[in-house]
């Protein structure tokens, strides 16, 4: 009589140790899980975040280019623009030498 009781008693220890056991790894798997979705969450922000980066710098560079492209024809305008003033001084000149 006794190992049938002894025999059911290491049964039901063996089936409560096994579901003690699967809970902490029912816990460490959907832990792993939350790990891998926040891990995947956290990847796509940051590829986002670095595209954002991109277009901005891009932005940031048309923006430098087109201030370097009117900065250049303003420079142009003043050297034209003085050397007009050169030969009209140099004609100014000529003239006022003639007239002597």
């Amino acid at each position: 009589m006794q190992k049938p009781f002894v025999t059911a008693l290491l049964l039901a220890v063996t089936f409560g140790l096994t579901a003690c056991d699967s809970e902490p790894q029912g816990k460490l798997d959907a832990a792993k899980e939350a790990i891998e979705h926040t891990s995947e969450k956290v990847e796509e922000i940051s590829e986002e975040a670095a595209e954002e980066v991109v277009e901005k710098i891009d932005e940031v560079a048309e923006v430098r280019e087109e201030h370097a492209k009117e900065a250049q024809e303003q420079l142009d305008e003043i050297i034209h623009e003085s050397e007009e003033a050169v030969e009209k001084a140099k004609a100014e000149l000529n003239e006022a030498t003639e007239a002597e």
